[in-house]
C-alpha cells in the first residue's frame, strides 16, 4: 500500500511518516520546499508542490491507496483542506484520514475548531471513504516552554486553572496509522484524549517531579499573552488565533477524556508522568 502523508515534518505528519516506515509501508509525502524536503526521512517518495498547486497534489495523490491530510494553522486552512479533499476523491483514494480537533463543530469555543468542524462536515458530505481524527492538544506543545522552565522554573498560558486532557503524539499517530493500513475505520470520528484530566498546576508539578526542580505554571491574561506573542514577531491573525484557543481551554471546553485511544490501540493512553519520564533531559533532569 502506498501513503500519502501532508504535513511530513510537522508534529503528527513527522511521527505518522516514522510509524508507516517502520511498519514497512510505502511512503510518499508533500514538501511544500526544498528545506522541508531535506528533514524528511530516507526512505519517501518526495512530490513538491503546496495547497495551492492543482497539478502539484493531483500528481502527489495519484496511485495512493490512502491519505493523510492535515494543513497548517493559516486563514486559506479551510479552502486547502476542501481541495485536498476533492482532489483524492478525483484521484480514487480509498481511505482518507483527517486531522481535526477536539470539540469540532459550529458550537465550539474557538474559530480554530470550528473551522476543523467546517471542513469535517465538508468531509463527511463527500463521498469519499474517511476517517476523522479529532485529538485534544498534544503533550509536546509543552516542550515550547522548554527555555523558561529551565531558565525560571515556570512556564505562561493563558488558561486559568482550567483543566485539559493532554494527548500524546505518539498515541495520536498509532491511531492515524490503524485508520489509514486497517479495515473498520471508514466513517468513523476517533476522539483522542489522554487518560487523565490535569490543571496546568498538576503538569507543573508532575514536570517538577520528572526533573527534580520546582516549576510554577503562571496563568497570564489572553491580552498579555497576545501582546507577547506580536512583540516576538507572530502574525495578528496567528496570536489572535491561538490566545482565542487558550481562552477556550479556559472555559473547560477540553477537561473530557475519552477512551478511543485504549479502545483502539488495545492499552491505556500514555500518561503525563510517561511522557515526561521520556523527555525528562530537554527539561532539565535532576542534578543537570
Amino acid at each position: 500500500m502506498k501513503i500519502l502523508v501532508t504535513g511530513a515534518t510537522g508534529n503528527t505528519g513527522s511521527e505518522v511518516t516514522r510509524q508507516l516506515l517502520a511498519a514497512g509501508h510505502a511512503v510518499r509525502v508533500l514538501a511544500h520546499s526544498a528545506d522541508s524536503a531535506a528533514k524528511l526521512p530516507d526512505g519517501v517518495e518526495i512530490q513538491m508542490g503546496d495547497f495551492d498547486d492543482a497539478s502539484a497534489l493531483a500528481a502527489a495523490f495519484n496511485g495512493v491507496e490512502a491519505a493523510y491530510a492535515l494543513t497548517p494553522v493559516n486563514p486559506k486552512s479551510a479552502e486547502w483542506m476542501q481541495r485536498l479533499v476533492d482532489v483524492a476523491q478525483s484521484c480514487g483514494v480509498r481511505r482518507f484520514v483527517k486531522l481535526s480537533g477536539m470539540t469540532a463543530g459550529a458550537n465550539s469555543p474557538a474559530a480554530l475548531i470550528r473551522s476543523h468542524g467546517q471542513t469535517d462536515a465538508y468531509l463527511r458530505q463527500s463521498g469519499i471513504g474517511y476517517t476523522i481524527i479529532q485529538p485534544n492538544s498534544f503533550m509536546q506543545n509543552l516542550l515550547w516552554s522548554v527555555e523558561t522552565i529551565r531558565s525560571q522554573g515556570a512556564f505562561y498560558q493563558p488558561t486559568g486553572d482550567a483543566k485539559q486532557s493532554l494527548v500524546d503524539i505518539a498515541d495520536v499517530a498509532a491511531v492515524v496509522v490503524k485508520a489509514l493500513t486497517e479495515d473498520g475505520h471508514l466513517g468513523q470520528t476517533y476522539v483522542l484524549t489522554g487518560p487523565e484530566s490535569l490543571s496546568f498546576d498538576m503538569v507543573a508539578d508532575k514536570i517538577a517531579s520528572a526533573i527534580g526542580k520546582p516549576v510554577h505554571y503562571v496563568a497570564v491574561p489572553g491580552v498579555a499573552a497576545e501582546q507577547s506573542m506580536l512583540t516576538a514577531g507572530m502574525p495578528a491573525w496567528m496570536a489572535h488565533t491561538l490566545v482565542e484557543f487558550y481562552s477556550a481551554v479556559a472555559t473547560g471546553a477540553f477537561a473530557a477524556t475519552t477512551p478511543d485511544v485504549q479502545s483502539l490501540l488495545g492499552r491505556p493512553a500514555t500518561s503525563f508522568d510517561a511522557f515526561m519520564a521520556r523527555h525528562a533531559a530537554l527539561f532539565g533532569e535532576q542534578g543537570n
